[in-house]
Parts: C-alpha cells; sequence; structure tokens
C-alpha cells in the first residue's frame, strides 16, 4: 500500500506530527530531529520517502536543509485530521461533556482543573494517558447521586468507549464548596486557577451570613 511509504515507520509518524502541527513553518534538520525525538542521521534517511511523494517539501538554504509540509497535497487534510494534538480532542471531549451535564438543572457550575486546564496533556496516549479533571458544582446533597450516575454513565458509554480516556468527576453541593473556600486548599486552587466552564463561581458567605454566587462573565 502506498501509505507504507507514508507511515511506515515511527520516525516518519513523529516527522510528520512535527510538520504538520507547525504548518507554516520550515524546519531545518536539526530543529527536526530535536521536535521529533530522533538523530539528525535517522530524519535524512526517512523523511526522503516524504520528499519523494511530495508530501514534505524540501528547501536548501547553503548547506541547511529545511523541510515544510506541502499544503496541497492530497493527504495533507486527512493527515492534518489524524494529527490533531491530544490537548484539542480533550478539549472537545470536555467541552461535550459540560454540555451535557449543563442539561441537568441542579447543576449549578462546572469547573476544569488539572492537565488539560494547565495545557500539560501527557502525549504517551498508549502506555500513560491523562484523565480529564472536572468539579460539578450541585444544588443540595440530594442533587449528589443522580448527578454522579448521569456524569459516570456518559464517561464510560459516551467517552471512555470511544476515545480510552477517563473523565474524573467530583461532585459537590454550594456549600461544600464554599466551605472548601475557607480551609480546602485543593478547592482554593480550583477557584483561583480552574477553568470555568458553566454556570456560576460561588463565592464566599456574604456580609449577611447566607452563601453568595457570582456570576462570571
Amino acid at each position: 500500500m502506498y501509505l507504507d511509504s507514508v507511515l511506515g515507520s515511527k520516525t516518519k509518524v513523529n516527522l510528520l506530527s512535527v510538520l504538520i502541527q507547525n504548518p507554516e513553518k520550515a524546519i531545518n534538520e536539526g530543529q527536526l530531529a530535536k521536535k521529533a525525538g530522533v538523530s539528525a542521521s535517522e530524519v535524512n534517511r526517512q523523511v526522503n520517502d516524504l520528499v519523494v511523494i511530495g508530501l514534505v517539501s524540501l528547501t536548501r538554504v547553503g548547506r541547511s536543509k529545511l523541510y515544510s509540509i506541502n499544503h496541497d497535497h492530497f493527504l495533507y487534510q486527512p493527515l492534518n485530521q489524524l494529527y490533531r494534538s491530544l490537548n484539542d480532542v480533550y478539549r472537545k471531549i470536555a467541552e461535550n461533556y459540560t454540555t451535557k451535564l449543563s442539561q441537568i438543572h441542579e447543576v449549578k457550575t462546572i469547573f476544569l482543573f488539572g492537565s488539560l486546564e494547565s495545557g500539560s496533556i501527557r502525549e504517551d496516549y498508549v502506555a500513560n494517558p491523562s484523565d480529564i479533571d472536572i468539579i460539578i458544582v450541585v444544588e443540595n446533597e440530594s442533587k449528589i447521586k443522580p448527578t454522579k450516575k448521569i456524569a459516570l454513565d456518559y464517561a464510560i458509554n459516551e467517552v471512555f468507549t470511544k476515545y480510552a480516556i477517563n473523565i474524573h468527576s467530583i461532585v459537590l453541593t454550594i456549600d461544600e464548596y464554599i466551605k472548601g473556600l475557607q480551609d480546602d486548599l485543593f478547592i482554593m486552587n480550583v477557584h483561583t486557577r480552574g477553568e470555568l466552564m458553566y454556570g456560576e463561581k460561588p463565592s464566599r458567605f456574604n456580609k449577611m451570613g447566607s452563601t453568595q454566587i457570582n456570576r462570571v462573565p
């Protein structure tokens, strides 16, 4: 098959990943080797197949070889979809999960935290994939169990079976969350650094001693 010359080795897979994720750049051999995690000699040996079929363009500047992806090649668009960054895939999953959970009337707030929020998704998707970490804030304790069930069902049936990615959800009541703002470093950190995906951001007690929720634009 002709794809053997395109994706026939781990080195070629890595080289294409670098070039496709830097579509407007011409990258010299040394930089390409470093980003792809291979030696310069291995780049020189294997990239030639990609140049021959026209998927990768080679430009010589003095003694330097510059490589770039050919946007006009018929394989560029399908490979571009295939090589979407894991961060993009994770982000889409988190957004779809938020949409599903936001349909539950009892859900007031959804926060994203952890590796996806910080932009540090692990690239080793096969051996050591990152989880998606979510905090869900509900109205009161009676809403925790049914919300957990819906969240778990979606995480298993709609996410794990398709992507083999786990969603780790923590479900709290508004009162539990606000109490955590006073004495729980984890909640404080999520409140400060977490990404608000849906709803309103609970705040500390107001002057009247009752809980207050501030809407974030």
